[in-house]
């Protein structure tokens, strides 16, 4: 089956670099699936998960705070502000960021509105990520 080349960098480190079979990623415009050949795109990418299938069918779950994300029909390149490994991921200090979330959003105290509905949106994008990954781990 044919792959392209996936590369995952953050802002501090390269987090994955090889043949995938497939990507499905959050664009600022909706979900979006990536196969060998897709037509040439360039996208942001919203808090949330890369899901990819590598070349022997395993998949890979990593969380993004946001970026962007460039396809070509050889490979495709996600650069991330924030990236972290599924498995890497902990989720009892996602819950309690959550908690913290939810009773920012609710007492309207601290950043403004928009500001706390991100970080909301990502903590729930984080445990979207940790659940998966786990539950991949158990399934391989």
């Amino acid at each position: 089956m044919a792959t392209l080349k996936l590369t995952v960098v953050s802002a501090e480190e390269g987090l994955f670099e090889g043949e995938v079979k497939s990507i499905q990623a959050t664009g600022t415009e909706g979900e979006l699936g990536v196969l060998p050949g897709h037509t040439p795109l360039l996208t942001g990418v919203k808090p949330g998960i890369i899901k990819f299938t590598l070349a022997d069918g395993k998949e890979q779950v990593i969380y993004v705070s946001g970026g962007f994300l460039e396809v070509q029909p050889d490979c495709a390149i996600v650069l991330a502000d924030v990236a972290i490994r599924g498995e890497e991921l902990d989720r009892e200090r996602i819950l309690a960021a959550k908690k913290r979330a939810e009773e920012n959003i609710v007492t309207k105290s601290g950043e403004n509105y928009d500001v706390m509905v991100l970080k909301l949106a990502q903590e729930l994008a984080k445990l979207r990520a940790y659940e998966l990954a786990n539950s991949m781990l158990k399934k391989y």
